[in-house]
């Protein structure tokens, strides 16, 4: 194993899998999984569409700020990251048993991982909440946004 990673609460090596070890997955999988983890299959294609809907409407381009749906160091920064419960992501490679089958794995640190989805289900769901309508093109939401 190259470039081996450590618990940073209890220091056992990753590839043990600690009881912090939320989640190891390869990085093409990690968003998915997360989400799947979570139990917001729902909430995660509404705030999808949702923020998919808000680029259209103001006319933006999607490559970028599509990210988070696939790139877990974007999926961090919008949604991991404000979690309490979060701990850490740690990027480690792991091989195969041949050749090709090595890749760069994801890992999701936390004191305690069912927390921690938890509150991620709460995060997309708060997430969902959020009006998308830009300020300045609804101004009357300032009336109807409770105080």
């Amino acid at each position: 194993m190259i470039n081996q990673k450590y618990c940073p609460f209890c220091r056992t090596p990753a590839q043990r899998a600690c009881e912090h070890l939320a989640l190891a997955a390869e990085g093409r999988d990690f968003v998915r999984q997360c989400v799947d983890l979570c139990h917001g299959q729902t909430q995660w294609q509404v705030l999808c569409h949702q923020r998919q809907e808000k680029r259209r409407q103001i006319g933006t381009s999607s490559t970028a700020l599509d990210d988070f749906t696939w790139l877990e160091t974007a999926f961090c920064e919008d949604f991991l990251k404000r979690l309490s419960w979060f701990g850490g992501l740690d990027h480690e490679w792991r091989s195969g048993p041949k050749p090709q089958d090595g890749g760069f794995w994801v890992l999701l640190w936390s004191k305690n991982p069912q927390q921690l989805w938890w509150e991620l289900r709460e995060e997309i769901e708060r997430q969902c909440e959020t009006p998308l309508i830009p300020q300045e093109s609804a101004p009357w939401l300032i009336w109807l946004a409770p105080r």
